[in-house]
């Protein structure tokens, strides 16, 4: 008998960015209607086999200690409790402006050896993003990325986001909804500095409310879906590779669950 297993994906100063542009040029079909908000998440059904060497749960994790799956970067992670669900918090509320891990060093050696001083140089200058690597190597080619997110509180920002292609020298490429703002944002951070690349408005994850985020990487093309809707497709410039995490910013309560990567 096939079994099956239910994964999803949920994605400081403000995001806000009139100037940025609202949906995808290239590809302005593959952005769907803006459905309407629900408080039932929606859930992704996975193969159990796929998912199994890349799904992380939480259940059996200890809540107020370190998730054993993922290194924390940048801010404050430790597994909790929310909506009925064990999960990875990040908790911003102690925010001011930002401060990697104290163990940052030990961490980035850990994922990446030799190379790790170029990592720290890159995470350090742009610290106010929140970010938990998984321990895991993903394996190369295509491949699906997938949580549940529950935004808990936050004034500045309730941000939830995955966080892709992160390489030895700390540049990464993410994609991020925010219960405060209403938006999907698609960005790069290179050199410790963040550019927006787009800006996909009515995109409704409201607050304590369980929510799916899955990103597709189909060799350049990236596509996610929210809430089981496809809200943002994309070709990029090369294809994608190197580990994978979570993100959020400032002072973001979110908890995360039910994180998995597989093939497409």
């Amino acid at each position: 008998m096939k079994r099956y297993v239910v994964v999803a994906v949920v994605l400081g100063a403000c995001d806000r960015s009139p100037s940025v542009a609202p949906a995808v040029t290239q590809q302005p079909s593959t952005i769907a209607a803006v459905p309407s908000a629900s408080a039932a998440p929606v859930a992704t059904v996975v193969d159990a086999a796929a998912a199994a060497s890349g799904s992380v749960t939480f259940d059996g994790e200890t809540v107020g200690a370190p998730s054993a799956s993922f290194e924390a970067i940048v801010g404050d992670w430790y597994v909790g409790e929310a909506g009925g669900a064990r999960g990875l918090e990040v908790d911003g509320s102690k925010w001011r402006s930002g401060t990697p891990s104290v163990s940052l060093a030990d961490q980035a050696k850990r994922l990446y050896g030799d190379r790790y001083a170029e990592f720290l140089d890159g995470v350090k200058t742009f610290a106010f993003f929140p970010l938990a690597v998984w321990k895991e190597q993903p394996k190369p080619g295509d491949m699906r990325i997938s949580v549940r997110f529950h935004p808990l509180a936050g004034q500045v920002d309730q941000a939830a986001g995955i966080a892709f292609a992160i390489e030895p020298n700390g540049n990464y490429l993410g994609v991020r909804a925010n219960a405060l703002e209403d938006n999907l944002l698609f960005f790069r951070v290179e050199k410790g500095k963040r550019t927006v690349i787009d800006n996909v408005r009515a995109v409704s994850t409201p607050t304590k409310t369980w929510h799916t985020f899955v990103v597709e990487l189909r060799a350049k093309n990236l596509t996610v879906q929210v809430d089981g809707q496809q809200r943002f497709a994309k070709a990029l410039d090369a294809v994608p590779a190197g580990r994978v995490g979570l993100w959020s910013k400032a002072d973001s309560q979110v908890l995360f669950d039910d994180f998995a990567v597989t093939s497409p």
